[in-house]
């Protein structure tokens, strides 16, 4: 039985544990020889039992070793998973050159340029990542492997043990890296990207070629390092000691600057995309870029990982706790005797029930709907068609789960399907209570929105407003709505050829601004929501001619476009006017909740 912990750097919190014993044994001490001190002969008759304080200070210290114990993580045993695999591999080359000293970052070019590929290495688990040197020639540091965060620890000792040629040359860095990509038959269905890190400087004035790597399918991204002030290139010995500022035949000192125009065309030849690290979040967003290359669907495989057992000691650490809370210290005492009426229930009935029912939760199996439901989000952002396959598949074996539904619809959304759409988010309505049913109600707004039925849109979310009144997303789109709806043209009313009280037409908006959708004048019972042309309200306010017609009419303040493209970013980010101008809240509604 392989027996692990998964997070030893919280093992020192043992002391602390220890520590915490060790002080209530002495205050456990100190108040006994307090007490016999001030009572004398006397203290053996005191309330309070030494055998219950005993066993107190016994359930804490158990207590808490046990919760130290789960902080830390044993991992008992072995069991199978099934975790998506990436097809993508990513050769990355660093410029170690003598323009990578530069200080015009913080500590230099290379120290931040490794921060970099260490963080690029992390983001990149589930494919395969290599790593190459070069300078005026290339060198392999590491091959491609599927451990993506030996990467970090690799460049702790680049520069030592490695010769390249003085100078810096991509072309160098493009060919030994494309050198490392196997050329067997089944490694040509895979993914392949170069990442090149550099300030892209080079004294070759044009550009490499990239024919060769474009025709093997090889995508190459740049990460420019530096900045374009730039700044002078020291000169270090073989011991790493700082000599002087480089210089010119001519004595004067040299300044290298990031050259960004070279690295923006040599990944625009490339087929791949430039960026200039500023922090962690650049590097997250060159990841996205490169998972994005690869079409294959995300499959499963089977293998062995470490079975997480700190439930038990946890569950087991948390009832210790509860007991020590529950059992007093003092001797029980004659309960009196009531001639009508039962004694109240004891505390210590109900915490044992408690800490039960917590340790059986605590114990208890997972969910494993749920992590298929996180794959199939994973797959939804590069290919929602594969994630309605699972997302459906899901949906058979929980058909009243609310959530699923949900995403469905988003996914039926995203490819442009939002008939489909509207019956996964009916689903998701009848199944849900509170703000998911409240997201519900605005996915479905948006849906009804790019179908044209703009009365129904403003209706559904009205209808998510009302039930998560917080709902600032939900507010601005009615608002924009009803600033639609105030530039729709005025219709002219038919003349009756009898005088008599107006008659409210179907799908007329009533007041208070929320429309009501009746049934069509077919008599079928679903609700439209789009008013009948020439129909009049009782206050005679008329109505308009059409959709398309109030969205060609539409130019004062915000024109047409400007509308359906903040819905159309509405429906991809969720968020309203106010989240945008504050930059906080968190994006809701899609298979995603990110912090924005």
């Amino acid at each position: 039985m392989k027996i692990a912990l998964a997070h030893p750097e919280l093992a020192p919190l043992l002391l602390a544990a220890v520590l915490i014993v060790a002080l209530c044994a002495v205050a456990l001490v100190r108040r006994r020889r307090a007490l016999a001190a001030f009572a004398g002969t006397g203290a053996r008759l005191a309330s309070a039992s030494p055998a219950r304080q005993v066993t107190k200070l016994i359930l804490v210290g158990a207590g808490c070793l046990l919760v130290v114990v789960a902080l830390v993580g044993p991992e008992i045993g072995e069991a199978p998973r099934r975790a998506p695999i990436s097809t993508l591999d990513t050769i990355v080359a660093l410029d170690i050159s003598q323009s990578m000293a530069v200080r015009d970052v913080e500590t230099d070019r290379l120290h931040v340029a490794q921060r970099a590929i260490e963080l690029l290495g992390q983001q990149l688990s589930g494919g395969r990542v290599g790593l190459t040197l070069f300078g005026g020639s290339s060198v392999l540091r590491y091959p491609l492997t599927a451990s993506t965060k030996i990467v970090g620890p690799a460049l702790d000792t680049s520069g030592h043990g490695f010769h390249v040629q003085p100078g810096s040359s991509l072309q160098a860095a493009l060919d030994g890296a494309a050198a490392q990509f196997p050329m067997t038959a089944a490694d040509d269905l895979r993914t392949r990207a170069i990442v090149v890190v550099s300030d892209g400087e080079d004294p070759v004035p044009d550009l490499p070629v990239l024919d060769p790597y474009l025709a093997r399918g090889i995508h190459v991204f740049t990460l420019g390092i530096g900045t374009p002030a730039g700044g002078p290139v020291p000169v270090y010995d073989i011991k790493g000691q700082y000599q002087q500022m480089l210089v010119d035949a001519n004595g004067t000192q040299i300044t290298s600057r990031l050259d960004e125009a070279r690295l923006v065309n040599l990944a625009t030849a490339g087929g791949g995309r430039y960026f200039h690290y500023e922090n962690e979040g650049t590097v997250k967003t060159l990841s996205d870029a490169l998972r994005a290359t690869d079409m294959a669907l995300a499959t499963t495989e089977g293998g062995l990982s470490a079975e997480d057992r700190y439930q038990i000691f946890l569950g087991v650490g948390l009832v210790l706790l509860i007991a020590d809370w529950l059992l007093g210290e003092r001797r029980p005492m004659p309960r009196p005797r009531l001639p009508r009426g039962r004694a109240a229930p004891r505390r210590r009935v109900l915490g044992a029930v408690s800490a039960l029912l917590l340790l059986v939760v605590a114990c208890g199996p997972g969910d494993p709907i749920a992590d298929q439901l996180d794959a199939a989000n994973q797959v939804f952002p590069h290919d929602p068609a594969g994630a309605v396959a699972r997302y459906r598949d899901l949906q058979a074996k929980r058909p009243t789960a609310p959530e699923i539904s949900i995403d469905l619809g988003n996914a039926l959304a995203a490819l442009g399907e939002h008939d489909r759409a509207l019956v996964e988010y009916g689903r998701g309505i009848d199944a849900a209570t509170g703000k998911i049913r409240a997201i519900a109600f605005y996915d479905r707004g948006t849906s009804l929105f790019r179908l044209g039925r703009i009365l129904d849109a403003r209706a559904a979310y009205v209808e998510a407003l009302r039930l998560d009144p917080n709902d600032r997303d939900a507010k601005f789109n009615v608002e924009v709505i009803d600033r639609i709806l105030g530039q729709l043209p005025p219709q002219k009313t038919a003349p009756t050829s009898s005088p008599g009280p107006a008659t409210e037409a179907p799908g007329q908006q009533q007041p208070g601004g929320s429309p009501q959708a009746t049934a069509p004048a077919t008599g079928s019972g679903n609700p439209t929501g789009t008013p009948i042309p020439d129909a009049s309200a009782s206050s005679g306010a008329p109505e308009p001619e059409s959709v398309q017609s109030a969205l060609t009419n539409f130019r004062r303040d915000l024109t047409v476009d400007e509308a359906l493209r903040l819905l159309d970013a509405l429906r991809g980010e969720q968020r309203g006017l106010p989240a945008v101008l504050e930059g906080t809240g968190v994006r809701r509604g899609s298979n995603f909740d990110v912090a924005y």
